[in-house]
C-alpha cells in the first residue's frame, strides 16, 4: 500500500522495501545471529576460564610470600621494625646468568635453569628475584610448585596439564628426579615439557646441592638416572658459597640499607653471608628447643663469653659448669651419657654454617696448646682440657643481650677455677668480684696471679683488704701461691 502511494509498485524489489513484515523478519534474524555471537564468544570465555583453572599452580600476581616458596627467612635484630620480608639483594653473577635464561622464556622460548650450591648459599632467593622478570607482563605467568602428596606424586599428577607462560618450580630437584620409583618419569615428563612447543613457553627453575648434581648427571653403572642426566645437563649455574671481590664491596656498601644486611656483613666470617642470614635462626630454634642438658651446655658457653672466657672453651668447663643450670628434676633425668647426647646436639650443623658449639681443638692458638701440655705452674685440672669448643657468634650475642643481669651458679665458677685457661681466669675473677661473689674472685684472681700477673696480684690483695680492713696480709688459709 505504502509502494502504490509513493508511485513504486511498479517494481517489485523496491516494493518489498516497504514490506513491514519483512523488515521485522530481518530484524528478528539478525537478534538472533548476534545472540548466537555473543554466546559463542561467552562460551568460548568461559572455556578458557576453565581451562586456565585447570592448570597447575597460581597467577604469579598472587605468589607474594617468598616463604612459601621455601625461601629461608633472615636473621631476627631484634628491636627493628617495619622491616621488609627480606634484607636488600645484591646480585651477583649467578644472578646475570640466571636473568639471562628468564628472559629467554619471557620472550617465548621454553628454558631450565639449575642453580647448584651449598646449603644456603642464596639459590631460592635467586630464584625469587627472578621471578620479577616475568611480573606484570603483557601475557600473565603462573608459578606452579608441586608438593602434595609427595613431591614426585604431585609432580607427576599435573605435569601433562602444565600449559604455557608456567614457571615451574623445583627446590631441592633431588626430591624430584632422584627417587627411586618416580624420579625417571619426572624427567621424561620434564623433557617433554619444555620441548613441546604447543606447551611453551615455560620455565623450569630447580636447586641442587654440588654432591645431588654429580649423582644425577654422572653416567653409572646401571644407569638410574639417563632421563635427569639429560634434562639437566648443561643448564647448571654455579652459586659461590661466600662474597668476594666486588660482589662482597657491593654488599658492604648497601649494608646500612638494613640492619639484619649489617649484622651479616659484621659477624659473617669469610663472606658466607647467605648463610649467616639463614642459618642464625635455625641456630636460635635449635637453642630454643634443645633439650635441658644441651641447653645448660650452651647456658655456660654463653656465660663464660660474656664474662670474658674465650673464644675456644675447654669441654671439661662446659661440662662441670652445665649441672648448675639444672633443676634437681632436670639432673636426675639425664642419664650417665648427658654429656655425649648434649655434644651431639649442640655441635650439628643447621643450614650450611655450623653448630651452635664448634669444636676447634686442632685450630687452639699456639699459647693455649704450649700451657694445655703442662708448661708454667697450673691448677690441677688445667693441664689437660682435652677438646675445646666455640660459641656461635650469634649466640654469643644472644647471650649479651638476654644474660646481661643474670648471675652464674656456683658450679659455674667452681668449674672455671678449675677448668678455664689460665690467661682467661683473670677476667673471670674479675667478673665474679663485680658481682660480689668474693670467695669465688678471691680463687680465680690467685690463680692468675699465680702467672705473674701483678695486676691480678694487687687486685686480689685489695679484695683481701676490703673483706678484712684489719688486716694486711691476706687471711688465714688463702694463700696468693696455688693450692
Amino acid at each position: 500500500m505504502q509502494a502504490e502511494r509513493a508511485g513504486l509498485s511498479g517494481d517489485p524489489a523496491i516494493a518489498s522495501l516497504f514490506d513491514e513484515q519483512r523488515w521485522r523478519d530481518a530484524y528478528d534474524a539478525e537478534a538472533r545471529r548476534r545472540a548466537n555471537a555473543t554466546r559463542t564468544h561467552t562460551l568460548a570465555g568461559q572455556a578458557r576460564t576453565v581451562l586456565e583453572e585447570m592448570r597447575p599452580g597460581r597467577p604469579l600476581a598472587e605468589v607474594t610470600d617468598p616463604f612459601q616458596l621455601e625461601v629461608h627467612r633472615a636473621i631476627d635484630v631484634g628491636d627493628a621494625t617495619n622491616l621488609p620480608q627480606l634484607p636488600p639483594y645484591v646480585p651477583r653473577e649467578h644472578d646475570r646468568l640466571l636473568r639471562k635464561v628468564v628472559e629467554r622464556a619471557a620472550s617465548g622460548t621454553s628454558a631450565i635453569a639449575v642453580l647448584v650450591g651449598g646449603s644456603s648459599t642464596g639459590k631460592t632467593r635467586a630464584r625469587w628475584e627472578a621471578l620479577n622478570l616475568l611480573r606484570d607482563r603483557d601475557e600473565p605467568w603462573r608459578l606452579w610448585h608441586p608438593i602434595d602428596p609427595t613431591r614426585p606424586d604431585a609432580a607427576l599428577a599435573d605435569l601433562k596439564r602444565v600449559g604455557p607462560y608456567t614457571v615451574v618450580w623445583l627446590n631441592e630437584a633431588q626430591f624430584y628426579l632422584a627417587d627411586a620409583a618416580l624420579g625417571e618419569r619426572v624427567a621424561a615428563g620434564l623433557r617433554e615439557l619444555l620441548r613441546d612447543p604447543q606447551r611453551g613457553p615455560v620455565l623450569v627453575l630447580a636447586t641442587l646441592w654440588p654432591n645431588h648434581w654429580d649423582t644425577l648427571t654422572t653416567r653409572g653403572n646401571p644407569d638410574n638416572h639417563a632421563q635427569a642426566r639429560e634434562l639437566l645437563d648443561g643448564h647448571d649455574i654455579r652459586v659461590p658459597d661466600a662474597f668476594t671481590g666486588a660482589d662482597l664491596e657491593a654488599l658492604i656498601e648497601r649494608s646500612d640499607e638494613d640492619p639484619r644486611l649489617h649484622e651479616a656483613a659484621q659477624n659473617a666470617t669469610d663472606g658466607r653471608i647467605t648463610q649467616y642470614l639463614a642459618g642464625v635462626p635455625v641456630l636460635m630454634g635449635r637453642y630454643t628447643h634443645a633439650p635441658s642438658a644441651a641447653k645448660a651446655l650452651i647456658h655456660a658457653a654463653m656465660d663464660a663469653r660474656r664474662l670474658g672466657a674465650g673464644p675456644h672453651l675447654p669441654l671439661a668447663f662446659l661440662a662441670a659448669a652445665a649441672p648448675g643450670y639444672l633443676t634437681d628434676s632436670e639432673w636426675e633425668l639425664t642419664g650417665p651419657d648427658w654429656l655425649e647426647r648434649a655434644l651431639d646436639y649442640v655441635t650439628k650443623p643447621c643450614n650450611g654454617i655450623p653448630g651452635i658449639l664448634v669444636p676447634v681443638e686442632a685450630g687452639a692458638p699456639r699459647n693455649q696448646r704450649k700451657r694445655r701440655a703442662g708448661t708454667g705452674p697450673t691448677p690441677p685440672s688445667a693441664t689437660g682440657q682435652g677438646s675445646l669448643y666455640r660459641l656461635a657468634d650469634y649466640l654469643e650475642q644472644h647471650g649479651h643481650r638476654t644474660h646481661a643481669e643474670e648471675i652464674p651458679p656456683i658450679d659455674f665458677w667452681t668449674a672455671a677455677s678449675t677448668h678455664a685457661f689460665l690467661t682467661d681466669q683473670a677476667a673471670l675473677g674479675y667478673a665474679a668480684l663485680d658481682r660480689g661473689l668474693y670467695r669465688d674472685a678471691a680463687q680465680l684472681l690467685k690463680n692468675a696471679a699465680a702467672q705473674g700477673d701483678p695486676h691480678t696480684g694487687a687486685a686480689l690483695v685489695s679484695l683481701m683488704r676490703g673483706v678484712h680492713p684489719l688486716t694486711i696480709a691476706p687471711p688465714t688459709g688463702l694463700s696468693l701461691m696455688p693450692s
